[in-house]
């Protein structure tokens, strides 16, 4: 059941995340933190960030989350399962995963987050076609509006909000607290992982939840073997250009604070890139550009690249060579992010070639898979 342009689309997904989680990976608490005199180079990094990266393949991520949801329900459909029983099985163990992840190693995770909102939308799931379609843009169209609430805030806040250089004494201290001290860092991670879920009703679960419900839509009307037409493909060129624009426009006017707004603009044109990524691998497939098939086993194994990025990422940059933050530029965040993201993609086809399955995929099918079969057994003896 397996449809080859998901399995491409995911692993591109998993590697290109990378590009933005880098910042983060050493400095959890501060992300990159912008020199007094900024670089020639971070202005061309941020803008290829802002056309190609920023936000695009969290989305993508999410989008192809909720088709993922989808298949599961057709195969829980053939082999006469209970789809909700199945899924929530799947997703608890997503959470306790998740949870480990962000508390322990690294507080940007998304899976927590993922797991919780495809709990949420769970009797969704089954919705009329176009009736989940209507329920996708709405709940998007929610998203957009108080992503743009959130941007207009904080740029009107610009002038009252202090800023950190590299170097400055605010980004040395943020920086002798967290380097070497894992108590700190668990503790703010926690902070980060609670904020997200308690928060996430008021802003990002809106845009996340929309954008599943958009996967399943996708994964029911075949858009994952045909892609956009050519009115489809100009119309979402068009949004996708203009929003981008604005993107980049902000980032360059309110340096100050443009990465806090800019990410929630990115938010919403990473909504149409990503349809477009989606658009360009179906033609690359169709049109037997074979090369494209690499990206394939790193979306088989992407819950175990997403982990293995996190604690290889954090055993460097935080203990092994915390002093990179004291001097590195965004391109050298890109060349670490380049570097990981190559030798993931060529471990993953190794791997597979040796294995069936990721050793977290298939510690997570197993945990998931007990549980099930206890609800289930639980189960018939009331059912007789």
């Amino acid at each position: 059941m397996r449809v080859q342009s998901i399995d491409v689309l995911r692993g591109i997904a998993i590697l290109g995340i990378l590009l933005m989680n880098i910042y983060f990976h050493g400095i959890m608490s501060l992300g990159y933190v912008p020199f007094d005199i900024t670089p020639q180079t971070d202005m061309w990094v941020d803008t290829f960030n802002a056309i190609f990266a920023d936000g695009r393949f969290r989305t993508l991520f999410c989008i192809l989350f909720g088709a993922g949801l989808a298949i599961q329900i057709k195969s829980c459909e053939k082999k006469g399962f209970n789809s909700q029983d199945f899924l929530k099985s799947r997703l608890n163990w997503l959470i306790v995963f998740g949870f480990i992840h962000g508390v322990f190693i690294f507080g940007g995770d998304i899976l927590l987050f993922y797991a919780v909102c495809g709990l949420v939308i769970l009797k969704k799931l089954t919705l009329p076609t176009q009736e989940l379609f209507k329920k996708a843009r709405n709940w998007l169209i929610i998203g957009a509006v108080l992503s743009t609430v959130f941007t207009i805030l904080i740029v009107l806040a610009a002038d009252f909000i202090p800023n950190s250089f590299r170097g400055s004494e605010d980004f040395m201290q943020a920086y002798n607290e967290w380097v070497g001290n894992y108590g700190f860092q668990v503790i703010s991670q926690a902070s980060v992982v609670a904020m997200i879920i308690f928060s996430a009703p008021f802003w990002v679960f809106w845009q996340a939840a929309g954008l599943m419900l958009l996967g399943v839509y996708f994964y029911r009307i075949g858009f994952f073997k045909r892609g956009l037409n050519a009115k489809q493909f100009k119309l979402t060129l068009i949004l996708a250009a203009v929003l981008t624009s604005l993107d980049i426009v902000t980032r360059f006017i309110y340096l100050g604070v443009g990465n806090q707004a800019s990410s929630l603009l990115a938010s919403i044109s990473a909504i149409f890139m990503s349809i477009l990524y989606i658009h360009g691998v179906i033609y690359l497939l169709k049109n037997n550009h074979r090369w494209i098939e690499i990206f394939k086993a790193p979306g088989r194994m992407a819950f175990t690249l997403y982990i293995m990025q996190s604690v290889v990422l954090a055993v460097l940059l935080r203990w092994v060579f915390p002093e990179v933050h004291l001097t590195a530029s965004m391109i050298d965040y890109l060349a670490m992010a380049v570097g990981m993201i190559l030798f993931q993609l060529v471990f993953a086809n190794w791997y597979l070639s040796q294995f069936k399955q990721g050793p977290l995929e298939a510690l997570w099918r197993k945990a998931y898979l007990a549980s099930f079969a206890k609800k289930q057994a639980k189960l018939q003896p009331a059912e007789s």
